[in-house]
């Protein structure tokens, strides 16, 4: 997760009125700094979410597309104020989002970036930190790191009492070159 997003790309209080305005602004946060047609970014993603749903349940999404002129995966990250249905099975409209933009034609990449978000937002304690972090600078050490976690506290995975719906393996990924 630390090789896909900055703290610059955090939105810690993001406001929308529909999962149009989410993408739009978060592909916004993702390209600010890349050579990418914005409107060109936000209509992969959507097409895309046209496809298949983004909606990985209990409050998260993950609106993805591959995009032609990426040379690495980059995210982006919005705590919403008023969640949106990326249409989860479980219908829980999602109120934790992370955008992945991937280089288009390198299907691992983007198969391996997406699995390390996912694993991630997936985790109970990482979730409820994210929903409860002070600022963007807060949000983004919870999404790169276990620093936060207590000393004493059991490895994420290695539980007895973890969820068996828990699709987490406790994995951090600090870079795309690790496997998760």
């Amino acid at each position: 997760m630390a090789s896909l997003i900055s703290p610059a790309r955090v939105a810690p209080r993001m406001r929308a009125r529909d999962v149009r305005q989410v993408v739009g602004e978060l592909v916004r946060l993702a390209t600010a700094k890349a050579a990418l047609d914005c409107d060109v970014v936000c209509r992969a993603v959507l097409e895309r979410g046209e496809a298949s749903t983004f909606g990985f349940g209990r409050g998260v999404a993950i609106p993805h597309a591959a995009i032609l002129g990426l040379d690495r995966p980059i995210g982006a990250f919005a705590r919403l104020k008023l969640a949106q249905d990326f249409g989860a099975t479980d219908n829980i409209p999602a109120d934790l989002v992370f955008l992945l933009l991937s280089p288009e034609g390198d299907d691992p990449t983007h198969l391996q970036a997406l699995a390390c978000a996912a694993r991630r937002l997936r985790d109970r304690e990482v979730a409820a930190r994210l929903r409860s972090a002070k600022d963007g600078e807060a949000i983004h050490v919870v999404l790169t790191s276990d620093a936060w976690r207590e000393p004493d506290e059991p490895e994420p995975g290695h539980s007895d009492t973890r969820p068996a719906n828990d699709l987490t393996n406790g994995a951090m990924c600090t870079s795309l070159e690790a496997s998760c």
